[in-house]
């Protein structure tokens, strides 16, 4: 079930406070051995760093579980049109994931903080994300990505179908996450 939880009534946030941010997020309870590793009050708090032209139309953020009960897969989080964005519970670091990942997958996850080891000899990896590495990787990379999903959308006629190719489409969301990380550093860096 989820626990549905308005912005009425947050306190307001230092940069942009005369935002009102109007998005609801709701979280629905991780299952036994996984987390949400950015809460209500971060995502919020993001939110109004971003302002009021990224998150315009945004109706829902939830946390949610994994689809299908997966583990540890790359399921971080998805944009459904219109406005709606789902980021996935964690399993608890540390992460064995089969197989060695890709390159580009490795550099992705060490530039947002993550231990990775490769052992080769028994075709996994090893990912440990310490301190709050994998809470500013969910609110740095994955919400910034999907919001990126919502502005497209947004922006284009508001349909509930991608107007975009899927190429096209996460070309998109992640140059926009890229610039807003690049506008909100010195934010994000005092966080």
């Amino acid at each position: 079930m989820l626990k549905e939880a308005g912005a009425a009534g947050e306190p307001e946030a230092r940069s942009n406070a005369a935002f009102p941010v109007k998005p609801r997020v709701s979280v629905q309870p991780p299952q036994a051995g996984f987390h949400h590793p950015a809460g209500k009050r971060e995502i919020l708090e993001m939110l109004r760093a971003i302002g009021p032209l990224a998150v315009y139309g945004l109706r829902s953020i939830e946390l949610v579980r994994v689809p299908g009960g997966r583990a540890a897969t790359g399921a971080f989080g998805s944009y459904h049109a219109p406005g709606r964005i789902a980021l996935y519970e964690q399993p608890l670091p540390p992460w064995r994931l089969p197989g060695l990942i890709a390159p580009a997958t490795r550099r992705r996850l060490e530039r947002a903080g993550a231990l990775l080891a490769m052992l080769p000899d028994a075709g996994a990896t090893l990912v440990d994300w310490p301190d709050a590495t994998l809470r500013r990787f969910m609110l740095e990379e994955v919400l910034l990505h999907e919001i990126g999903h919502h502005v497209l959308q947004q922006h284009t006629g508001k349909r509930p179908v991608r107007i975009a190719r899927t190429r096209d489409h996460e070309a998109f969301a992640a140059r926009f996450a890229e610039k807003q990380r690049d506008k909100l550093a010195k934010w994000l860096r005092d966080r």
